[in-house]
C-alpha cells in the first residue's frame, strides 16, 4: 500500500505550536541532534517581548484562520525546564488565550520542583533516555503528576544499541505506582540511529507502541487527549487506516518530498533563536524568517506570512508532530 494523502484529526480551529525554549541540556545523549543542546541560544531573556508576541500570533491566527485553541508543546533537545522563566511564561500565556500547554522533558527536575510547577502543564511526556535517566525518579514523578490530574507519558527512546537496557526500563514504568501511559518510540534521527539499524523483531515490539494504558475511568474522561496528534492514512488502492505519528514513521509512510503540506496553516515551530517557521522549518514566508523575540514581530509577520500550503521539500518526515499534518500528493 502506498500513501496517497494524510488528513490530521486535529480540530480545524486549533493550532499546534512547538516552541524550544533553550538549548542548553543537563543530558548528552549520544543519538541526540548536535544543534539542539549546543548552547548557542541558551534562552530568551525579554520574557515580556515573548509573552506579548505570543498573544500577538494568536491573534493574527484567529483573525486569518478562525484558530481559536492553541495547543503549545514547549520542547526542543535543549530540556525546557532549564528555562528559568518558564513557570511566568506558562502562567502568563494562558491568561488571553484557549492554550493547552504540553511539555516534553526528561522529566530530571525534582519531585518538589515538580509539585510546586505541575499546575502550569496540561500534559507532560517525560522522554526517557537510557543513558542517563534515573528510573525510579521517573517512576516517582510520573506518579505524582497523575495523582495531581495530569495527562503523564513515559515516552521510552527505543535506542537499538541499548536494546535490553530500554525494555528493561519499560517493564520497570510498568511497575509504578499509578497506571500512566508507557510508549515506545523508534530512535531514527541521529547517524546510525535510522530505522533499518533494527532487527525485525525489534520492529514488531516498537509497532505496537502504547505499552500501556490507564485505566478505563480515566480514559472516558479525557477521550479528547487520545486523539491528539492523529490521523487518516488514505492509500492508492482506496483503503484507509486511522494512525498516529508513530505508525507512519515505523511502516515507513513518511516520505513526503513534493507533497502539498498544510504545515503552515496547522502547526507552527519556534527555534532557541526565535525563528518562527514550519514545524520541519518548511518555509512560511515571503521573506526572511521572521524572529519572535523581536520587538518589531507584528509588523513583520503581518508582511511576510502567507496562509497557503507549501511543497514539502524534506525527503521524509522524522518528526512525530510533522507527520500528522494533512499532506497530500500533488
Amino acid at each position: 500500500m502506498i500513501p496517497i494523502k494524510i488528513i490530521s484529526t486535529q480540530e480545524s480551529d486549533t493550532l499546534h505550536v512547538r516552541f524550544f525554549p533553550t538549548d542548553i541540556c543537563n543530558f548528552n545523549c549520544s543519538y541526540c541532534f548536535p544543534e539542539s543542546h549546543n548552547e548557542k541560544y541558551r534562552y530568551p531573556k525579554n520574557i515580556d517581548t515573548v509573552v506579548k508576541n505570543f498573544r500577538i500570533l494568536f491573534d493574527l491566527y484567529k483573525d486569518k484562520l478562525n484558530k481559536t485553541k492553541f495547543h503549545l508543546m514547549l520542547a526542543g533537545g535543549g530540556e525546557p525546564t532549564m528555562w528559568p522563566h518558564i513557570e511566568q511564561f506558562c502562567k502568563e500565556i494562558k491568561e488571553h488565550h484557549n492554550v493547552y500547554t504540553t511539555i516534553i522533558t526528561n522529566g530530571s527536575r525534582t519531585v518538589r520542583w515538580w509539585k510546586d510547577n505541575m499546575s502550569y502543564f496540561d500534559d507532560v511526556v517525560l522522554s526517557t533516555h537510557s543513558e542517563f535517566v534515573d528510573i525510579d525518579h521517573q517512576c516517582a514523578v510520573g506518579d505524582l503528576l497523575y495523582e495531581a490530574g495530569v495527562k503523564v507519558t513515559g515516552l521510552m527512546l527505543m535506542d537499538a544499541k541499548k536494546w535490553d537496557t530500554c525494555v528493561g526500563m519499560v517493564e520497570r514504568m510498568k511497575q509504578s505506582k499509578q497506571p500512566w501511559f508507557i510508549e515506545t518510540k523508534a530512535v531514527i534521527d541521529a547517524p546510525g540511529h535510522g530505522i533499518d539499524v533494527y532487527t525485525e523483531d525489534q520492529i514488531e515490539y516498537l509497532k505496537v507502541g502504547i505499552k500501556r494504558l490507564p485505566n478505563s475511568e480515566w480514559l472516558l474522561t479525557r477521550l479528547s487527549d487520545m486523539r491528539m496528534h492523529e490521523s487518516v492514512v488514505l492509500f492508492d488502492d482506496g483503503t484507509a487506516k486511522v494512525a498516529k505519528p508513530h505508525d507512519i514513521i515505523v511502516n515507513k509512510w513518511n516520505y513526503f518530498k513534493g507533497w502539498s503540506c498544510d504545515v503552515a496553516l496547522e502547526t507552527l515551530l519556534i527555534l532557541p533563536s526565535g525563528s518562527v517557521t514550519g514545524s520541519c522549518q518548511a518555509p512560511i514566508f515571503a521573506g526572511e524568517p521572521i524572529n519572535l523575540f523581536s520587538e518589531t514581530f507584528e509588523q513583520e509577520f503581518k508582511a511576510n506570512v502567507y496562509f497557503k500550503s507549501v511543497i514539502c521539500p524534506m525527503n521524509r518526515c522524522g518528526c512525530q508532530p510533522e507527520t500528522h499534518v494533512s499532506k497530500s500528493l500533488s
